[in-house]
């Protein structure tokens, strides 16, 4: 017998199933491109970082980790700016 949520119960069922509940945090990116960076062998400097985070927005289509890589890059770009 297959038992269908209804009302509430079933958009909180939804919500914990969707991938968005699910997406990577900026740091957990972070880690995954300085990873990705040290096994290629290239320099984990802000620069390199900073490019890998592009090329993967430029690549990308899920638009929760398109969200996510905008939000990494929004903070390593404040991170970069002088003070004033």
């Amino acid at each position: 017998m297959v038992y269908h949520a209804n009302g509430a119960g079933r958009e909180i069922t939804e919500y914990f199933n969707s991938p968005a509940f699910n997406a990577p945090k900026e740091s957990e990116l972070l880690a995954a491109i300085m990873t990705e960076l040290m096994r290629n062998g290239r320099p984990t400097t802000s620069k390199a970082i900073i490019a890998t985070v592009i090329a993967r927005l430029e690549g990308e289509i899920d638009e929760t980790r398109l969200q996510g890589y905008r939000n990494l890059l929004t903070q390593l770009l404040e991170e970069k700016r002088p003070d004033r």
